[in-house]
């Protein structure tokens, strides 16, 4: 969000993972611009999405949006942050996961350090011209300085560490099958409403607890979390949160 509005760019919004309302919106702003007498052209347009979405736990048809974004003219900006280092064959990705082409598939990948790598800023990988542009026009640049040298270190000596080790991912990938095995069980109170290919799971109050209030809600939220808490489980329960806002 906070690129988007520093690039003071005009922003559309479809609907989450729906490639047919993504296609219904890119031919309203086609329509648009013939209209207008605008040329496409003359115009840089993306679509902006998340490789895993931080919020909600989902993974988009990145394989379906790239076919769309080639048709009709755009370029893909695809934020890697949550999935580099748990999706993919190597880690690398919802893109490698798809099996798509990086610059070419989607010509701008942003990632966080902060996540699977641990340490602190973010990467933007592009070709030459993306490149240069973000080193010459970037926020980031204009306004910050390099990251210490003891960070960069460390983000380097992760991404060695995951490119090495492959049975890391294998770990991942059965702790993640694992967890979500005991968590669709018919006893557990709670719905996993994140996919089963996040390693971020999103769990809800299961429908039939939609008529109680927000106060029994937050309770049963409260309650397991402080349950886990005795048992040595860190959780988190949003419910201090809905009460005070």
């Amino acid at each position: 969000n906070t690129g988007v509005t520093l690039s003071r760019a005009k922003v559309v919004y479809f609907r989450h993972n729906d490639v047919e309302d993504l296609r219904s919106v890119l031919e309203r702003i086609r329509e648009t611009d013939l209209r207008l007498k605008r040329n496409s052209s003359d115009q840089r347009l993306f679509i902006v999405v998340e490789g895993l979405y931080k919020n909600r736990g989902t993974v988009p048809p990145l394989d379906e949006i790239a076919k769309i974004k080639a048709e009709f003219c755009y370029r893909l900006i695809v934020d890697e942050s949550f999935s580099f280092g748990t999706l993919g064959p190597n880690g690398r990705g919802a893109l490698e996961h798809y099996g798509l082409t990086p610059m070419v598939d989607a010509e701008i990948i942003t990632l966080s350090l902060e996540n699977s790598i641990g340490s602190i800023g973010g990467v933007c990988v592009g070709s030459e011209e993306v490149v240069d542009h973000q080193r010459l026009s970037g926020a980031g640049y204009c306004f910050s300085a390099s990251a210490p040298p003891f960070l960069a270190s460390a983000a380097i000596a992760s991404l060695k560490r995951i490119r090495n080790n492959p049975a890391l991912l294998d770990s991942v990938r059965k702790n993640r099958e694992v967890v979500y095995r005991a968590l669709r069980a018919p006893s557990f109170p709670l719905e996993v409403v994140s996919d089963e290919l996040s390693a971020m799971i999103f769990l809800e109050l299961p429908k039939q607890d939609a008529d109680k209030s927000v106060e029994e809600q937050v309770q049963i939220l409260d309650d397991i979390r402080d349950r886990c808490l005795r048992q040595g489980v860190a959780i988190v329960s949003t419910g201090d949160y809905i009460m005070n806002n």
